[in-house]
């Protein structure tokens, strides 16, 4: 996609024409990290294909890498582009900051050098958390999880639960649901925030654990029934265990449920969109039989006396039989010529 005119009439969003304003007429960082942060980082995304490179720059430095990278994380489409204006240790830190999802995503629009260079400039646990969703092929849920998740031990009391909470927090920001873990770190159970936060004892709280909670394993293949039935239980998240340990690995988003789901849908036909139909051959049909009675006729009648009233009889029929088909097919085969011309 080429940089757009600075004259181009943007009717995306009315947001993306702000926030193209703003980035244009604010020159101070601060001002315009603080004018920003009251959009959406899907409209911030929007307006970058509007912005020269210099622009971009400066929303970037004005933004932070953490701001950036959650910007990052709605872009479609240029990302090679976007990437190829950043220093390597700056795309690093964006990508660091990207759910591990997400960062495999984009990944995977850069070209193998560029992914390769900035995958060596990572630090190893946001790199660990790459390369085990890449591990997966895309049709198993492995691919789908996000590693931003909340676990708790289980065992703890109630304060000590909280303060995990709180901690984990900081980095990851799903929490909508808290899953508790064995020691092995096999899936114990979940439990709701808000059932976490009225909680008055260590009592109340394992009273509030659903310890049946739906799950899927990392390499199930993702098929429709499996699809539907995550999507029944309308849960913010569902983890995802290992295959071999039980292991809790992630959480698949209902966001990333969503998206799968709406993937589906604009693979079908449209309503409307009717295939065109395939070319009437019928005429050759009829052409092709007449010429197999004829020929069959031919068989029949081969070497037949006088006498052999059954055999001079098929083949007189399958003659005429044979000549009316292939009449009647190139009768057709002439209307067609006549409709097409």
């Amino acid at each position: 996609m080429t940089e757009r005119n600075n004259e181009e009439i943007m009717d995306e969003r009315y947001y993306t024409q702000e926030i193209f304003d703003l980035v244009r007429k604010t020159p101070d960082r601060k001002k315009l990290a603080k004018a920003l942060s009251y959009y959406h980082d899907n409209d911030i995304a929007a307006a970058l294909s509007y912005l020269t490179p210099k622009e971009r720059k400066h929303l970037y430095d004005s933004l932070g890498i953490e701001n950036t990278s959650h910007v990052f994380a709605y872009i479609d489409e240029d990302v090679d582009k976007y990437f190829a204006e950043l220093e390597a240790d700056q795309a690093a830190d964006i990508i660091e900051e990207m759910d591990a999802d997400d960062a495999a995503d984009i990944l995977e629009e850069l070209s193998d050098r560029k992914a390769k260079e900035i995958i060596g400039l990572m630090e190893p646990e946001a790199k660990e958390d790459i390369e085990l969703i890449n591990s997966y092929a895309d049709n198993q849920f492995g691919s789908l999880m996000t590693t931003n998740f909340i676990a708790v031990k289980t065992g703890l009391s109630l304060k000590e639960t909280m303060k995990s909470l709180v901690e984990q927090a900081k980095e990851n920001d799903n929490i909508g649901t808290i899953y508790l873990i064995n020691d092995n770190d096999t899936l114990h159970g979940a439990i709701d925030l808000r059932d976490l936060l009225i909680a008055k004892s260590e009592e109340d709280l394992e009273a509030a654990v659903i310890s049946s909670y739906p799950y899927v394993y990392a390499d199930q293949i993702i098929n429709d029934e499996s699809l539907d039935k995550l999507i029944d239980y309308d849960e913010d998240s569902i983890p995802v265990l290992s295959e071999r340990t039980n292991e809790l690995l992630g959480v698949i988003t209902a966001q990333d449920l969503a998206e799968i789901s709406f993937d589906e849908i604009d693979e079908q036909p449209e309503p409307n969109e009717v295939e065109p139909p395939k070319e009437n051959r019928f005429w050759t049909v009829l052409l092709v039989l007449g010429l197999l009675l004829t020929i069959v006729g031919a068989i029949v009648g081969h070497g037949s006396v006088a006498e052999d009233i059954a055999r001079e009889t098929a083949f007189i029929i399958l003659l005429v039989a044979g000549a009316a088909l292939s009449i009647l097919g190139l009768y057709f085969a002439a209307r067609k010529k006549e409709e097409v011309k």
